[in-house]
């Protein structure tokens, strides 16, 4: 008995917009009672992956049927997502107009077009829109005049695109969630952005900055006071400036931050000069966050930095840190510093960097730290390479941790089998003396 089909209109309709609508759409051929249900779905997912190569002509031809013959007076679009690969945009603004209106509430669109395709206008003045994700080749270039943007609704925006214009993030007055992805473009579609400035209201941050790629200022302004996610990347080319605001996170559970230079400014002693301040503003900023992680080239800087003193960290409970190489001084006034550290993270980058470098920082006090002796149950070293300091900094913590449960140790990937069992049986020599649960691999 097919039961499916006493179910109300609107039941059937919200099971369907859980499928592609191709094959929602093809659900049609089930039953006569089935014949039109597709027509009142408010929700579509349209991919030209199932057409192949050689069905452009038909996907056209499909997405046209599909809005021509649907239901729209009596049941408006709510939800648009359409993925494609097309070699002009024609007719994908045709398709965005019929889909653009009062009641649209989340757009998705990832469009590879050889040419680039530019939104309709009207998308900026949506006033129900609630999720907007733009993705490849989506050009927001409308030359000297952006269009007047009022988004009252929007509460989530991803960009994955060549440029933003601060116009379209600064008319989001209740935006939380922003991820914005700035590619690295060729110089003749290179657009110079002077100040990105994030809305005030964010929650959450991911921003990826590749575009930084000429001897100019570039500022990016994160006033973002309720900010509780950040994950922060910026990849400079050549001898740039770079400036970077900040405001005090309170709120703050979850930071990644990764700054690093494709082409390093070096100074007289070849060592990279460029963000070696700005870092620790970054983490002055943090002090509140209960998960940080830090990049290589990140913590690099932190190794340069004159006179730096790591801010109190009294509610840090994991701690990810990705060191170019390793220096027990650094992490013993990193340690110093995070009171309640529960889990601590250590990876060993050093093929990154071919050059050693010394620690600036000061010599850190003989007590040992009150989070490794009251707080710190976990502790994963990660391309362990069985230095005396390595080998010294786990015995240490071997020794002071006195709730430590457990630590786990990952050879470095390169080591044959021979030097991994001959470090497997040094190490086992401190082992045997605790009782915390050692694991290594």
């Amino acid at each position: 008995m097919d039961r499916i089909s006493y179910l109300p209109n609107t039941i059937i309709c919200d099971i369907l917009s859980y499928l592609p609508t191709k094959q929602a759409v093809s659900t049609s051929i089930l039953c006569h009672s089935w014949r039109h249900v597709w027509k009142d779905l408010q929700v579509l997912d349209i991919d030209d992956r199932p057409f192949g190569s050689s069905g452009k002509a038909s996907f056209d031809s499909f997405v046209n049927a599909i809005l021509a013959q649907r239901n729209a007076d009596s049941y408006p679009i709510e939800k648009f997502r359409l993925t494609c690969e097309k070699f002009e945009e024609d007719p994908i603004p045709t398709w965005l107009n019929a889909v653009i209106g009062p009641h649209l509430q989340e757009l998705y669109l990832s469009l590879n077009v050889m040419f680039g395709t530019s939104m309709p206008k009207a998308i900026f003045t949506c006033t129900s829109l609630k999720s907007l994700v733009l993705k490849r080749d989506i050009s927001l270039d409308y030359g000297p005049e952006f269009p007047d943007v009022y988004l009252p609704s929007l509460k989530n925006l991803e960009l994955d695109i060549a440029h933003v214009n601060n116009k379209l993030l600064s008319g989001c007055p209740v935006l939380e969630n922003l991820k914005l992805i700035l590619l690295d473009m060729a110089p003749e579609r290179y657009v110079y952005t002077p100040t990105i400035q994030m809305p005030q209201t964010l929650k959450s941050l991911t921003f990826e900055d590749y575009s930084i790629m000429w001897e100019e200022i570039n500022h990016r302004v994160i006033d973002t006071p309720s900010l509780e996610y950040l994950y922060l990347k910026i990849v400079t080319s050549g001898v740039v400036e770079l400036q970077v605001s900040a405001s005090y996170f309170p709120n703050m559970v979850e930071a990644h931050l990764d700054i690093e230079e494709e082409q390093s400014h070096l100074d007289i002693h070849g060592e990279p000069v460029e963000h070696v301040c700005l870092v620790p503003m970054l983490l002055q900023a943090l002090r509140e966050t209960k998960l940080l992680a830090l990049k290589p080239y990140t913590t690099r800087c932190l190794f340069s930095a004159p006179a730096f003193k790591f801010p109190e960290f009294h509610r840090l409970l994991n701690l990810e840190l990705d060191v170019p190489f390793f220096n027990t001084n650094f992490l013993l006034n990193f340690l110093h510093s995070c009171h309640v550290l529960e889990a601590l993270v250590i990876r060993i980058c050093k093929e990154v960097y071919v050059r050693t470098m010394d620690y600036n920082g000061p010599t850190p006090p003989t007590m040992v730290p009150s989070c490794v002796t009251s707080h710190l149950k976990s502790f994963e070293f990660r391309e362990y390479q069985d230095a005396a300091d390595e080998r010294e900094f786990i015995a240490y913590l071997l020794k002071g941790g006195l709730v430590l449960k457990t630590v786990t140790i990952h050879l470095k990937s390169d080591f044959d089998l021979v030097t991994k069992y001959n470090i497997v049986k040094g190490l086992s020599a401190l082992i045997v003396y605790y009782d915390e649960t050692v694991q290594i691999g």
